[in-house]
């Protein structure tokens, strides 16, 4: 047996109590809370609509194909908020008033292979993105209509902002919201 000194025996439960408390640490699986994701000490609470201030831009075409990036960011003075999922898109002027189908990626954008649901996206000082596309001709080869406008509802939000916006397309498809790390 090793005798051990004074000092060693006086904060061996300390020590003791350290490496327990950091093993229980280790043990417990965040990933499984029910809790809202957080920055810092702060819990966030989903976006409101008044919160975002949405743009557009022109993606640039391959082949056929036509799209548009809707950027979501925060209003000047405005808490963090958490977004998941897809933006409600309707082309409303230049045709026939359609609706975008939500699909995870195409032709010019969306989640990455591996990823098969939009993520949480907690809102601070970076915007996310979505990626509106479709086709600028028909099955026949003939030209789809140009729309000027978009109607654009952020996930989970109740109001549709009007953007200016152009894209050719008989058909539209968005892909999920993803943060700055994604798009």
């Amino acid at each position: 047996m090793i005798p051990l000194s004074k000092r060693t025996t006086r904060y061996a439960p300390i020590i003791v109590g350290v490496a327990l408390l950091a093993v229980a640490g280790c043990a417990s699986n965040p990933a499984t809370s029910d809790e809202s994701p957080s920055v810092g000490s702060k819990q966030v609470s989903p976006c409101a609509a008044g919160q975002l201030v949405l743009s557009a831009t022109e993606v640039s075409p391959g082949s056929t194909h036509r799209g548009v990036q809707i950027t979501v960011g925060l209003a000047n003075g405005t808490a963090a908020c958490e977004l998941s999922g897809y933006p409600e898109i309707e082309a409303d002027q230049g045709g026939p008033a359609i609706r975008a189908d939500h699909t995870p990626r195409g032709y010019l954008g969306g989640l990455p292979p591996d990823l098969d649901a939009p993520p949480v996206v907690i809102m601070t000082t970076a915007p996310a993105a979505a990626i509106v596309e479709g086709i600028a001709v028909d099955a026949n080869g003939n030209s789809c209509p140009t729309y000027t406008r978009l109607r654009v509802t952020p996930p989970n939000t109740p109001t549709p902002q009007s953007i200016a916006t152009t894209i050719t397309a008989c058909t539209l498809e968005v892909h999920p919201l993803l943060g700055p790390d994604m798009h």
